[in-house]
């Protein structure tokens, strides 16, 4: 609970020393007050450490009654029957939590109390009570605080609250983030009642949740339906945040069937078409204490949020469970296995975001994906060079073997209007075809 000493430490130490100068010294250094009472009722020792905790003048005190002193206060009563306690059970050494009511302020105080004798003779010698007080005020406020947060906050976050200055808490480095969120909450609002709606709700955040925390992430918020969460420094390693964030969102995914088929046991209905997506970006970011004095919050701010919520919303219009930023994706190196996907401008944004889709961890993709991926690359590779004729044949060749993939679909459709109005010889590969309705698909959709 902390480290401060009993009442017994200070009995044995007193018992130890017979130079009454050496004592005082050690006393007097010590953090928690210490008092001894002689068998008469008189205060024998109250160190500098006491009078700060109680309130009390040590030169005004010393060789006064203890009952004068303490015992017309009704204040210190809880106090005072843990110092009356060392005499009825001598045996024991009690130690007690007290609170303390001291010029308008309310201390929490760890009070410990215990007989003093000394070896006399062979027999234990009676000399008074010693009673040593510890004032626990701030870590009582911690505890509090862990236990109201602890079921809506990261205890990390929490513990650094708690333990750093608000300065200390802002800093500026390359973070992963990720969002992940339920698809067609609209419709499941529709379908179910309040109280279903709640329940399925809680159960969907509560299985996303878990696999954050299983690798190494914290979750910083919940936003309706979806999730965010962030890995880096300083709560996590930031050498291998792009790969956790990654199996963060696996494991994700594979949470999804088991809740369709609680949820289905459970008399849900549509529980089947239960699903969600995930985006995740890896950037500059700054965390720290965000938003006004009277309400904030610890978060991450900057693009790499924007962009992780932006890919998120796009992975349900490429029909993928999974997108990340290039940068998430060649962070996560050979662990993971991706497929580029499109050349992109998030809202909000002018730059251009290449992004891929997250198929799984390496050895667990069969090599046909990976093969498709590849080929799939190339023809938009092709496509962005303006090898219409090449970029054909490759999509074509795709279509054939996977007519419902969405983004062969979409690139055929793209290539189809651009082969009608190639675009200027500046083009960065991105799709800003506002008039081309049958081909803007996604990428007009996150304009």
């Amino acid at each position: 609970m902390t480290d401060s000493v009993t009442a017994s430490d200070v009995a044995s130490l007193a018992s130890g020393h017979d130079d009454p100068l050496i004592f005082q010294r050690i006393l007097s250094s010590m953090r928690d007050g210490v008092i001894s009472i002689g068998l008469e009722g008189e205060i024998i020792t109250f160190n500098e450490a006491a009078g700060r905790i109680l309130g009390k003048d040590p030169a005004e005190v010393l060789g006064q009654p203890f009952a004068e002193v303490f015992l017309l206060d009704e204040a210190f009563d809880a106090f005072n029957e843990v110092v009356f306690k060392a005499v009825y059970e001598a045996e024991l050494t009690h130690s007690v939590e007290v609170m303390l009511e001291r010029d308008g302020e309310v201390l929490d105080l760890m009070v410990s109390s215990s007989l003093l004798t000394r070896e006399d003779g062979g027999e234990k010698r009676r000399l008074g009570v010693v009673v040593v007080v510890t004032d626990i005020t701030e870590e009582r406020k911690r505890r509090k605080i862990k236990a109201l947060f602890g079921a809506y906050v990261d205890p990390r976050i929490v513990e650094r609250i708690l333990t750093s200055s608000e300065a200390e808490r802002s800093r500026r480095e390359d973070m992963t983030i990720s969002f992940v969120d339920m698809r067609d909450f609209t419709g499941w609002s529709e379908r179910l009642a309040p109280r279903q709606l709640v329940d399925l709700l809680n159960r969907f955040l509560g299985a996303v949740t878990e696999p954050v925390a299983a690798s190494g992430g914290i979750t910083d918020k919940y936003i309706g339906d979806s999730a965010m969460a962030v890995w880096g420094a300083p709560f996590t390693d930031p050498a291998t945040q792009a790969r956790d964030a990654c199996n963060a969102a696996l494991g994700q995914i594979a949470a999804l069937a088991p809740l369709r088929a609680a949820l289905a046991t459970d008399g849900i209905p549509g529980a089947e078409r239960l699903d969600a997506v995930v985006g995740i970006a890896t950037g500059d970011v700054l965390s720290g204490d965000i938003g006004p004095l009277a309400s904030r919050n610890y978060t991450v701010i900057g693009n790499a949020v924007n962009f992780a919520a932006r890919l998120q919303e796009a992975a349900k219009m490429y029909g993928q469970p999974i997108l990340l930023t290039a940068e998430t994706a060649a962070l996560a190196g050979e662990a993971m296995v991706t497929r580029e996907i499109d050349r992109i401008t998030v809202r909000g944004s002018d730059t251009p975001v290449t992004v891929h889709a997250l198929l799984g961890r390496a050895g667990e993709v069969d090599a046909q994906r990976i093969d498709f991926a590849a080929r799939y690359q190339d023809a938009i590779a092709a496509l962005r060079l303006r090898d219409w004729d090449r970029a054909e044949a490759g999509l074509t060749a795709l279509i054939t073997e996977a007519p419902d993939d969405i983004p062969v679909r979409l690139m055929l459709a793209r290539l189809t209007a651009l082969a009608a109005d190639p675009p200027g010889e500046d083009w960065d590969g991105v799709w800003r075809g506002a008039s081309r309705a049958s081909a803007a698909g996604p990428a007009k959709s996150m304009r």
